[in-house]
């Protein structure tokens, strides 16, 4: 528990979602990928020739299976009357710690390169989460990324998101 969450008494920080509602928001994301899934097995094909079944014949029928599947879960969450709690406040604070500067991370990859990302991204976190110091998370980072390019760039040859400071030394 963080210093910033109540507690309901019980030791335990305030639901941030519960099981019932994250049933249902998985049941409609399945059933969208189900759909899409035939929708595009459809596009593409999904009959019965004189050679055989059509290239979307049987992602069709996977879609239509996972749709079905997805709507039995759905009607279950519904008629459920369950409020068991999924996750906390506190919780989901920690995950969000972690998954938002990797978005960033990820985000940022494609205009500054992978390498630079790598490095920034260990010694942020490095001195964010593992309160070390500056000099420390900021050689880690470098050294890190310096031998994951020699890695794959020199020794495995194998190129990957460069950004403008690559560029810049020629590679």
């Amino acid at each position: 528990m963080t210093q910033h969450d109540p507690d309901d008494g019980h030791g335990r920080s305030p639901t941030a979602a519960t099981r019932r509602t994250l049933e249902i928001i998985t049941a409609f994301a399945f059933m969208l990928l189900g759909s899409l899934v035939m929708w595009d097995s459809h596009r593409i094909g999904a009959g019965w020739t004189e050679e055989g079944p059509q290239s979307g014949y049987f992602p069709f029928y996977i879609g239509l299976l996972m749709n079905i599947a997805s709507l039995i879960n759905l009607l279950k969450a519904l008629r459920a009357n369950r409020e068991i709690p999924f996750v906390s406040r506190a919780e989901i604070r920690l995950v969000l710690a972690i998954f938002v500067p990797s978005l960033v991370y990820v985000g940022f990859m494609q205009w500054i390169g992978l390498y630079v990302a790598s490095a920034v991204f260990i010694a942020v976190f490095m001195r964010w989460q593992g309160k070390f110091s500056v000099l420390k998370s900021g050689l880690t980072g470098v050294i890190v990324s310096v031998i994951l390019f020699g890695m794959f760039e020199i020794w495995f040859k194998v190129p990957l998101i460069k950004g403008p400071i690559e560029a810049a030394l020629g590679f």
